[in-house]
């Protein structure tokens, strides 16, 4: 059976100056990213981490389902206050890189990131990322980036099995207080590059994104082109950039885009 998340453990190895010194633990939640919405403003707080150790209706990008066992993996919700939204499909990127960072002392093989939000080890998906905004006006009131980590599971449903894999699947089953903490680490240590707008934050990323620097295909709005292009990686805002063939520039956001590769699984899970 698997241990229940001990939040005076992971507080006790958390090195972090502000992310997560506000920790809001829930048995079970709907979503971690409702429930950092739905908080009154006075009680969120920059920084603020929302986890349960059973989100019973995760999310992933386009409102796909994310498969969860409760107690074995880490579904949690980290909160920000960011000064201007102009850069917030980078900070999802950011994170994304994190926990790259804070997995690759677990797994003896390369972890890379599929544009915009996905975790990728052994060509199968072991965590993904959903960020969210509210405003006033054109100002983010907070960004709320939820994340779904698979960690201790072992057994996966035959709808994602095929493309879901977890850190104890790849290697062993680990502490997840620790590899919590470890990421809340990687996660301040780089949010203050983007946040000071390092201008290098981003081309680290840039290699580690699948099909960076390779001609690829596009499915724009559901529709795959015919056309290759060749994928150059994120700008400084997180925005895709993509060469056509009459070599001109294109650049995407998110919710216009998903980069095919010849590596790419097509699946109702991805």
């Amino acid at each position: 059976m698997n241990k229940t998340f001990d939040i005076h453990e992971f507080q006790n190895r958390l090195q972090t100056g502000w992310l997560g010194s506000e920790v809001l633990y829930e048995e079970s939640l709907p979503s971690t990213n409702t429930y950092l919405k739905r908080i009154p403003a006075k009680q969120f707080c920059h920084g603020v981490l929302a986890i349960a150790e059973h989100q019973t209706e995760g999310r992933g990008q386009y409102d796909k389902k994310w498969e969860t066992e409760p107690s074995a993996n880490l579904t949690f919700t980290l909160g920000f206050r960011p000064s201007s939204a102009d850069r917030i499909t980078l900070l999802t990127l950011m994170c994304a890189y994190a926990i790259q960072k804070a997995l690759e002392p677990y797994l003896d093989m390369p972890i890379k990131l599929k544009w915009p939000n996905d975790i990728i080890a052994a060509d199968k998906k072991i965590g993904g990322i959903l960020t969210e905004c509210m405003f006033y006006g054109k100002i983010p009131e907070r960004v709320m980036i939820g994340i779904g980590l698979n960690v201790n599971q072992t057994v996966f449903s035959p709808q994602v099995d095929q493309v879901a894999t977890s850190v104890a699947l790849l290697s062993k089953k680990i502490s997840r207080e620790k590899l919590l903490a470890d990421i809340l680490t990687h996660v301040e240590q780089l949010y203050t590059r983007w946040h000071k707008q390092d201008e290098t934050l981003h081309q680290e990323i840039n290699r580690q994104i699948i099909g960076f620097g390779k001609w690829i295909k596009l499915q724009i709005d559901g529709e795959v082109k015919e056309k290759s292009y060749k994928f150059l990686g994120i700008n400084n805002k997180g925005q895709c950039l993509v060469l056509n063939e009459e070599l001109d520039v294109n650049t995407f956001s998110h919710e216009q885009i998903r980069i095919i590769t010849d590596r790419t699984p097509v699946s109702r899970a991805d």
